[in-house]
C-alpha cells in the first residue's frame, strides 16, 4: 500500500505542475465547459408530483393511469367559501360570480362544480330533466330559502359541496386528465411512423397545474373579503404550492450556504484568496452539475431539492484541504508551484478517496424503488465528482495566475492557539482509549434505543409550517367536509348491464351506507358517492318528489328505464359513476388528506368489507391513495436497499484503501456511531422516515467517512516516520486536524441553514444533518484515535 500511496502522490504532482505550467488554458477550458452547462439553466424545471415517484413501469402508475384513462381525472382542487352572515340572497349571489369567472378564465377543466350548478332531478313518470340548483342568483329572502331548502333535500351535496353545518361552501375544480389531442389534419393521408410520444407527455404536467392553480387564485383574490373567508386546497394545490417552496427555500439557501461558507473561509484563512478560489470553485461546479440535470431533462423533485445546498457545503470541503496545507507550505517556502504542487500530491489522494466514498453513499440510491431518488442517485455523485475535478484544475491554475501573500494569520497559522487543545485531545484519547470507547458504546445503545421507535411516513402536508395557508386551508377542509382528497374504487360485476341487477346495487348502496362509518387508523370517511346516489333521486323525482321513494328500484327492468332516462336528460353526470357497458361502479371516497402509512390500514379494512360484500365481483382499489401506500412500501425498500449497498460499497472502500480489513472496518465502526446518533435522535423527538429525511443514512454514511480518510491518511504517514502512536495520533490533529475542524465547521453549518428554510422538511433536513456531522467530527477526534490506539498498541 505504500507503494500506491507513493505513486499516487506522484501523479498528483505531475498533475498539478502540468496544471501550473497551463494556467491560462486551464482556466479557459473549465469555464467554457461551464458555460456551456449552464447555458441550459433556462429548462431547469421542478416537479413534486406523486407520479414522479414513480417508474414508468411500475404498476401503481400503470393502474392509476389506466384509471384515469377510463374515468377521468381523480384529484380536484377545492376553492370553500365561508360567509360571515351564512347562506343568504347576497351569498348566493356572490357564488354564482365566481363560479363563471371560474369557468371562463381557468384553463385545463373539465368540470367545475358547486351549488350555483348542482344537479336537481325533476321528472314525472315518464320524463325527467336535469337543472341546475339556481340559474340566476335569488332575488328575495324567500327565493334563497327555498334553495336552501333544496340544499337539506339532497344528500349528496353534504359534505361535498356544503358542509354539514352550513358554514362553508365548495366549489369543485377537476382538470382534465389527459391533454386535448391536437387536430389531425393530415388523417387519412399516408404518413412516414414516427416515434411515439412518451406517454408520461400525455397527462397534465407540474406547468398545467400551475397555470390553474395561479388562475385560480387570481380569480379568487378579487372576491377576498372581511365577510367572506376564502379557502384554496386539494392535493393538486398542496403539489403546486410545494412547487413554489422549493422554489422559495432554493433561493434563499443558497445564497445563505454561501455567506456561511464565506464566514468559515474568512476564519481559516484570513486572505482574499482562501474566501474566492474555493468559493469560485463550488459555485461553477454547482452550475455545471445543475446544466447537465437541465440538458438531459431531469428536474428537481421533493427528493433532489436538497441537491444545490449539499453540493455546495460538500464540495467545499475538496478545496479547504488542499487550500490548508498549500497556505502553510507557502508560509514556510515562498514558493507558490512547489507549495501547491506539494498540497495536491499530500492531499489528492485523501480527497480523491473521499469524493469517491462519498459519491457511493450517493450512488446507492440509483436502486432505488423512488424515480426521484435514482434520478438523485445518478445526479448527485457526478457533482460531487466534478466538484472535485473543478477543485484540482482550477485551484492551482487560480494560484497560478493570481498572486498570494505570505504571512497571514487564522485557524491555518502554525503557532495558532488550536495546537494546544488538539495536543491535549490526543493525550485524552490515547491515554484513555477503553473509557472513551466505553463513553462511545454508551452513546451508541442509548441511540439504538431511538432507532427503534423510527416510523415510516409520506404526509407532504406536514412539509408545510403551520401557518401555511395551504396547510390551513387543507385543516380546515378535512375537519368541516371530512376530506380533501379521494380514493376510488372500482367493483366489476363481470358481464355487461350487470349494475342493472337489483341485488347488486343494492349491496352498492349498503356498501356506501357502511364505509361512511367505517374507521381505521383515525382515518373516516368525509363522504362517499356511488351509482346508487343518483339513482334514488332519479327514482324519487319519477315518483312525485316523494322522500319515501328515495331508494333504490326493485327489479331491473325500472333500473334500466330510469339510467336510460337520466342519459337522455342530457346530464354527463352518470359517466362518473360507471362505464359505458354499464358493467363497473365506481365508488368515490373523499377523506382527509394526511399520512399514507395511515391510508393503508384505512385501505386494507375497506377493501377487505367490499371482497366480502361483492364475493362475485372483482374489487380495485385505486386512484391517488393507493398510490401514496405504494410510495411507502416503495420507500422501506428503497432505504433497506440503499442503507445495505451504501454501506458494503464504503466499507469495501474502506479496506482497500487503508489497506487493512481490521483498520478498515474498525474505521466504519467509528463512522455508523454518527448515523446511530442522529437516526436515534430522529426517533427520539418524533422525526420520520419520509422521502426527506431517508435518504440521510446513505447520504450522511458518505460525507462523515471523509474526514476518517483525511484522518488515517495522515495517521499512516505519522506513524510510519514516529513508530509511535501516541505521536502519531497528535501529529494527525495538529497537521490536518484543523482542516477537519473547519470542514466539519462549514457542512454543519451549510446544513444548518437549512433550518431558516419555509419547508418543515428542509428544517428537519438541516438538523439532522448538520448534527451528524458534528457527531461525525467527535467521533474522529476522540472514537478513532482510542480505537486505532487499541490496535496499534496490541499489534506492537
Amino acid at each position: 500500500m505504500s507503494k500506491i500511496y507513493k505513486k499516487s502522490e506522484t501523479l498528483f504532482r505531475a498533475f498539478t505542475a502540468f496544471v501550473y505550467e497551463r494556467k491560462y488554458a486551464a482556466l479557459i477550458l473549465m469555464l467554457l465547459c461551464t458555460a456551456g452547462l449552464a447555458s441550459q439553466l433556462g429548462k431547469l424545471t421542478i416537479d413534486t408530483r406523486d407520479e414522479s415517484l414513480f417508474h414508468a413501469t411500475d404498476p401503481a402508475l400503470i393502474a392509476y393511469n389506466d384509471f384515469k384513462e377510463r374515468f377521468g381525472q381523480d384529484e380536484i382542487f377545492i376553492v370553500a367559501l365561508q360567509p360571515a352572515q351564512g347562506l343568504d340572497k347576497d351569498f348566493f349571489a356572490t357564488l354564482r360570480r365566481l363560479h363563471q369567472e371560474l369557468e371562463n378564465t381557468v384553463p385545463y377543466i373539465d368540470e367545475i362544480t358547486s351549488l350555483a350548478n348542482a344537479r336537481v332531478v325533476r321528472g314525472d313518470a315518464d320524463t325527467l330533466s336535469i337543472e341546475e340548483l339556481f340559474e340566476h342568483p335569488p332575488q328575495t329572502d324567500e327565493e334563497a330559502a327555498r334553495i336552501r331548502k333544496l340544499i337539506d333535500h339532497y344528500p349528496l351535496y353534504e359534505n361535498f359541496l356544503v358542509s354539514r353545518d352550513r358554514s362553508t361552501v365548495s366549489v369543485i375544480i377537476r382538470p382534465l386528465a389527459l391533454k386535448a389531442e391536437p387536430e389531425d389534419v393530415l388523417a387519412g393521408f399516408e404518413q412516414e411512423e414516427v416515434e411515439e410520444e412518451d406517454a408520461a407527455d400525455r397527462y397534465l404536467s407540474n406547468a398545467e397545474s400551475m397555470e390553474i392553480t395561479e388562475a385560480i387564485q387570481k380569480v379568487i383574490g378579487k372576491y377576498q373579503d372581511p365577510d367572506l373567508k376564502i379557502f384554496f386546497s386539494g392535493s393538486p394545490a398542496v403539489i403546486v404550492t410545494l412547487n413554489d417552496s422549493i422554489r422559495r427555500d432554493l433561493t434563499l439557501m443558497l445564497p445563505l450556504s454561501l455567506l456561511v461558507i464565506i464566514f468559515f473561509l474568512t476564519l481559516l484563512y484570513r486572505r482574499l484568496s482562501g474566501v474566492v478560489y474555493p468559493v469560485l470553485i463550488v459555485v461553477l461546479s454547482l452550475l455545471s452539475t445543475l446544466g447537465f440535470m437541465a440538458l438531459f431533462n431531469i428536474p428537481i423533485t421533493s427528493a433532489s431539492q436538497i441537491l444545490p445546498g449539499f453540493l455546495v457545503v460538500v464540495g467545499i470541503a475538496d478545496g479547504v484541504h488542499i487550500l490548508t496545507i498549500f497556505y502553510r507550505n507557502f508560509n514556510r517556502c515562498g514558493d507558490k508551484k512547489q507549495a501547491v504542487v506539494d498540497a495536491v500530491g499530500f492531499a489528492g489522494l485523501p480527497v480523491l478517496m473521499t469524493s469517491v466514498t462519498t459519491a457511493c453513499g450517493l450512488l446507492s440510491f440509483v436502486w432505488a424503488d423512488i424515480a426521484t431518488l435514482a434520478q438523485f442517485g445518478w445526479i448527485a455523485p457526478m457533482g460531487v465528482l466534478m466538484a472535485f475535478v473543478y477543485t484540482v484544475i482550477l485551484l492551482p491554475a487560480l494560484i497560478a495566475i493570481f498572486p498570494v501573500r505570505q504571512g497571514r494569520g487564522g485557524i491555518v497559522a502554525i503557532d495558532s492557539q488550536t495546537d494546544t487543545l488538539f495536543s491535549r485531545i490526543a493525550a485524552i484519547t490515547t491515554g484513555r482509549p477503553i473509557a472513551v470507547i466505553a463513553v462511545f458504546g454508551l452513546i451508541a445503545i442509548i441511540s439504538l434505543y431511538g432507532v427503534l421507535t423510527l416510523r415510516f411516513s409520506h404526509d407532504g402536508i406536514s412539509w408545510f409550517p403551520e401557518d401555511a395557508p395551504i396547510r390551513i386551508a387543507t385543516e380546515r377542509l378535512d375537519a368541516v367536509n371530512g376530506g380533501t382528497t379521494i380514493l376510488e374504487i372500482l367493483i366489476d360485476s363481470g358481464r355487461e348491464n350487470g349494475l342493472h341487477d337489483p341485488d347488486f346495487l343494492h349491496r352498492l348502496d349498503l356498501a356506501v351506507a357502511r364505509i361512511g362509518k367505517l374507521e381505521a387508523a383515525g382515518i373516516r370517511a368525509g363522504k362517499v358517492m356511488a351509482l346508487p346516489d343518483m339513482l334514488k333521486e332519479t327514482n324519487r323525482a319519477l315518483h312525485a318528489d316523494q322522500d319515501e321513494a328515495y331508494i333504490v328500484p326493485e327489479t331491473r327492468e325500472l333500473i334500466a328505464q330510469e339510467l336510460l332516462l337520466f342519459e337522455a336528460s342530457g346530464s354527463d353526470d352518470l359517466e362518473g359513476f360507471t362505464d359505458s357497458t354499464f358493467q363497473t361502479a365506481r365508488i368515490s371516497i373523499l377523506v382527509p388528506l394526511g399520512d399514507a402509512v395511515l391510508y393503508a390500514k384505512y385501505m386494507e379494512k375497506t377493501e377487505e368489507y367490499l371482497k366480502e360484500l361483492f364475493s362475485d365481483a372483482s374489487v380495485t382499489m385505486t386512484g391517488k391513495m393507493p398510490l401514496l401506500v405504494q410510495i411507502i412500501k416503495n420507500s422501506i425498500t428503497t432505504m433497506t436497499k440503499s442503507y445495505t449497498i451504501s454501506l458494503v460499497i464504503i466499507t469495501l472502500l474502506m479496506i482497500v484503501l487503508v489497506g487493512q480489513i481490521r483498520i478498515g472496518l474498525m474505521s466504519m465502526a467509528a463512522n455508523v456511531v454518527p448515523i446511530l446518533c442522529v437516526m436515534g435522535m430522529m426517533g427520539i423527538v418524533n422525526i420520520p422516515l419520509d422521502l426527506g429525511t431517508m435518504i440521510i443514512g446513505s447520504l450522511v454514511l458518505g460525507i462523515v467517512v471523509d474526514d476518517t480518510i483525511h484522518f488515517l491518511h495522515h495517521f499512516r504517514r505519522a506513524f510510519e516516520e514516529t513508530g509511535n502512536v501516541e505521536t502519531a495520533v497528535r501529529e494527525t490533529l495538529l497537521s490536518t486536524g484543523r482542516a477537519l475542524f473547519i470542514t466539519s465547521m462549514v457542512l454543519s453549518g451549510g446544513f444548518f441553514i437549512f433550518t431558516v428554510g419555509y419547508m418543515v422538511s428542509n428544517v428537519r433536513f438541516g438538523v439532522i444533518c448538520g448534527f451528524a456531522v458534528l457527531f461525525a467530527l467527535v467521533a474522529d477526534f476522540f472514537l478513532v484515535p482510542a480505537l486505532l490506539t487499541l490496535v496499534y498498541r496490541k499489534a506492537a
